[in-house]
């Protein structure tokens, strides 16, 4: 028979507290994120009273900030026109019966780039066509085209019938660049298919490119940096932040309230100094982090991203005395704006690449990397094992081949082959 016992155990476990948990949020909010965090609370706790910046303050900031703001800070977007509702409108002034009725279907079919459906329900394609036509009158060229040949097609002259040959024929063989076959299909001599593609280039894949606005985000930068008299400062860029005070009134009733309710705002009141001390901490560690980030990628901010150094989390924990984990929330969700270019916080971090002779980050490889491509001779581009023999010849960096194309994919560059042109 088993027998049944009690036994007690002293164990040592680390709870995340609600608290807790929300400190680390805190430290992760960009600074508009912040702001929003700080209105809720001000919501949920009547000991907050936020006082929000000034106009002035917004824009100019206190005496101590290093840069001086426009008034775009202020807002994150601007409304994009209702193109649709714009082209029904001259439908309606254009058209009328069953043309009308055509277009509208039309119109409400369109997706974001201009173009309609392969088929439209309770449609004939012949009537969808004749739309497409009637469309061409209020609208860019293109638009209303069911796919890319279509839409091209419709942006140039009947008569021109070359081009109209390399659009219907030669898409596909143009886009692998294999231009020897092309020449040889359309019957045309290298000159010819030349001035063809330069034509073809001005035309636009998307009909609606040229008059739609999508929605535009003005981002605002959480961290600052500028060259002031030669030397690099930085600000945190926090000039929008509601001041947050304490709602005086509350505390000096609570000794006459019940004393439930006496608990209850001393429980907020203990949560109003708790909220205080977390932004400050959060301002704190961004700023230790941000002063060994400026030290050490000095070449960046003055040069650009061919001179950003590799920078681990690490590196900046043992220095800061912080651990890992806290430097990776702080940089998280944060902008830069620096001399050379805005960026997130955490581009700045770069792993160091150890095949290399000199200190390299991965990020100055790949800036590297776009250069060449940029400047080699585009009727025959550098293969990968070319760019892999150019890094070691010119800066003494020896990757392989197989490295250097998983980089140019990362850059979203194509291949030699498809790089190539006439």
């Amino acid at each position: 028979m088993m027998d049944m016992f009690l036994k007690q155990q002293q164990q040592q476990k680390m709870m995340m507290t609600p608290q807790l948990q929300q400190s680390i949020e805190i430290l992760q909010y960009s600074t508009l994120e912040l702001e929003q965090f700080l209105y809720d609370q001000q919501l949920e706790n009547p000991l907050i009273e936020l006082q929000p910046p000034s106009f002035q303050e917004r824009i100019f900031g206190d005496s101590h900030s290093l840069v001086r703001s426009t008034e775009n800070d202020l807002y994150t977007k601007i409304a994009e026109p209702n193109y649709r509702e714009e082209l029904l409108q001259l439908a309606t002034l254009t058209f009328t019966g069953n043309d009308l009725q055509i277009v509208q279907v039309l119109i409400e079919q369109l997706d974001n780039k201009g173009y309609s459906p392969a088929h439209l329900s309770n449609v004939a394609d012949e009537q969808h066509y004749y739309g497409i036509q009637l469309l061409q009158q209020i609208g860019p060229p293109g638009i209303g085209a069911r796919n890319l040949q279509e839409c091209l097609l419709l942006q140039i002259e009947e008569n021109d019938y070359d081009l109209q040959q390399l659009i219907q024929k030669g898409l596909f063989l143009l886009a692998e660049r294999k231009f020897p076959e092309l020449m040889k299909s359309l019957k045309l001599s290298k000159e010819q298919l030349l001035a063809l593609i330069n034509r073809l280039q001005q035309l636009t894949p998307i009909p609606c490119a040229l008059n739609s606005v999508d929605n535009i985000e003005y981002v605002t930068p959480d961290i600052v940096v500028v060259i002031e008299d030669g030397t690099l400062q930085f600000s945190l860029n926090d000039r929008s932040l509601p001041t947050i005070q304490l709602q005086n009134s509350y505390k000096n009733l609570a000794s006459l309230l019940p004393i439930v309710e006496q608990a209850y705002v001393k429980q907020q009141y203990k949560h109003y100094e708790w909220l205080v001390q977390s932004i400050q901490r959060r301002r704190q560690t961004i700023i230790r982090i941000m002063s060994v980030v400026l030290q050490h990628q000095q070449q960046f901010f003055y040069q650009g991203l061919s001179y950003l150094k590799p920078l681990s989390l690490r590196d900046i924990a043992t220095q800061i005395e912080m651990h890992e984990s806290t430097v990776s929330r702080a940089i998280r969700n944060k902008i830069i704006l620096t001399p050379v270019g805005t960026y997130l916080w955490k581009d700045l971090f770069s792993s160091k690449i150890e095949s290399t002779q000199k200190e390299h980050s991965q990020t100055s490889i790949l800036e590297m990397i776009k250069k060449i491509i940029t400047f080699e001779n585009k009727q025959k581009p550098l293969s990968d094992q070319k760019i892999a023999e150019s890094l070691a010849n010119s800066f003494q960096i020896h990757l392989a081949r197989r490295t250097i194309s998983k980089y140019r994919e990362e850059l979203g560059i194509p291949a030699a082959s498809k790089r190539k042109e006439l």
